[in-house]
């Protein structure tokens, strides 16, 4: 007991000394006060949720019913789960630990050869009740720390899971447009096969009577059996999207879905917080910087494991040959003892360990630093991709305009025999792909905006409705 007493007695001198260490490890990086993108609006941060800006019911309804059906999201959850418990397991450590036992034993023994020629025998029993008492004291405040490594990681396991509900619905959100695309091509390449095939008919009956030659014909006819297959490229493309959607909702991949006619107009961009803000916000981030302290903490009870410990272990109990009189007073006993223990010589595992810590804690840093800077340079790409999608959308309408202009002028003058078959079909040619590519530049500004609000951490909807 006099070891207990004088342990005890340096015990707050030891802790403090032990307790003063940095555990909030940060990486040696100032992030820019603004992004680069002269197009950026820096007004803090976005407080609604971007979903409000497509003005789209069905996306929320979507969105939500993804985040109740997807079973990745619901495995993201179980981590969680199995996190918060993990938490709960080590708070128990800094406690004592009781177990209750009862036992009981009946023996015989053989006395041979106190009298002749006869063998003397007699059985006895034994019982004991006794509760086990062991308590680890928290001299260093490791016990503690482990606490906290394991609650700090809970919360990094919650941000995880905030992670994932945000990307979930940019996805839901970009399959969701996809596929309205992917309706609107359908439809697109279903018109043109339509004005192929009139043009091609028209020019048949014209070969029949002699006014056509066969190259015109077989033009035609060539042109008309390309634009078909090219609508059966759209419908296979439409129902990969529609699929996709269907598979992040969690329902049974069918191809079947009703979209709408066509897609959404653009509002003006959003309110965009600055870099720094935009750490504090994404949440893939902030559970990086959790992590990082964490592996801080990691380190410190790696240290502490050099230092000695100290347990106490014993308890109450009673012992008696009769089991009736467990309970009795008179056969009370109880015992207690105090071990402290100094590691001396593990092969070198102790300092290993610490090396090692110390490794996963800059590591930890490294890819935090990483893990910003993939941010910016998504935040940075979108920004500068916002105002050129835009310009290249307003280009894009122009040429779809003259092209289809184009081509009803060239097959006016095709029926007035001013121009061949051949310009006049090429003409046609453009015009589609000036309007499909119209449409696919819609679609993506739409994926890029969902990206630009993914890469600033913008919440899509409230957690709750």
């Amino acid at each position: 007991m006099k070891i207990l007493s004088l342990t005890l007695a340096i015990m707050p001198a030891l802790t403090g000394c032990w307790r003063n260490v940095d555990r909030s490890p940060s990486p040696d990086f100032s992030p820019p006060n603004s992004w680069s993108t002269p197009s950026a609006v820096h007004i803090g941060a976005n407080v609604t949720y971007w979903t409000k800006s497509f003005g789209d019911a069905n996306l929320t309804a979507l969105i939500r019913e993804a985040w109740s059906n997807s079973p990745d999201l619901s495995g993201t959850s179980r981590i969680v789960e199995m996190a918060r418990e993990q938490a709960v397991m080590a708070g128990a450590d800094r406690l004592p630990q009781a177990s209750l036992g009862l036992s009981g034993t009946r023996s015989k023994r053989n006395l041979v050869g106190f009298l002749p020629e006869q063998n003397v025998s007699f059985t006895s029993e034994n019982y004991g009740l006794n509760m086990n008492v062991s308590w680890e004291l928290d001299l260093w405040g490791k016990l503690s720390d482990s606490r906290k490594v394991a609650e700090t990681s809970l919360e990094a396991s919650l941000e995880d899971y905030r992670a994932a509900r945000l990307s979930l619905g940019g996805q839901v959100a970009k399959a969701w447009y996809s596929a309205i695309e992917g309706r609107r091509q359908v439809e697109l390449a279903y018109e043109t096969e339509q004005s192929h095939a009139k043009n091609a008919s028209y020019i048949a009956k014209r070969f029949e009577r002699g006014l056509a030659n066969a190259l015109d014909h077989n033009l035609a006819q060539a042109t008309l059996a390309s634009t078909r297959a090219n609508q059966v490229r759209k419908k296979r493309q439409l129902g990969l999207a529609t699929r996709t959607l269907q598979t992040l909702l969690g329902r049974y991949p069918d191809g079947n879905e009703t979209l709408p006619l066509d897609l959404p107009e653009l509002r003006k961009a959003p309110p965009i917080s600055p870099p720094v803000q935009t750490l504090e916000q994404r949440p893939d981030l902030r559970a990086k910087r959790l992590r990082m302290k964490a592996a801080g903490l990691e380190k410190t009870i790696a240290r502490k494991n050099l230092l000695p410990s100290l347990s106490l272990t014993g308890g109450p109990g009673s012992r008696s040959q009769e089991f009736n009189d467990l309970l009795d007073q008179q056969f009370r006993i109880w015992s207690i003892t105090g071990n402290l223990m100094q590691p001396i010589f593990q092969g070198g595992r102790l300092r290993a360990n610490v090396r090692r810590t110390e490794a996963v804690r800059l590591a930890s840093i490294d890819s935090y630093k990483a893990a910003a800077l993939k941010a910016f340079r998504e935040v940075e790409t979108t920004l500068a991709s916002e105002s050129l999608l835009q310009e290249e959308e307003s280009r894009l309408k122009e040429a779809a305009k003259a092209a289809l202009t184009a081509a009803d002028l060239s097959w006016a003058r095709y029926q007035r025999g001013l121009e061949g078959i051949f310009s006049t079909l090429e003409s046609r040619r453009r015009a589609f792909e000036a309007e499909s590519r119209l449409l696919s530049l819609k679609r993506e500004r739409i994926l890029n905006r969902i990206d630009l609000h993914l890469a600033l951490g913008d919440e899509a909807l409230p957690e709750n409705p």
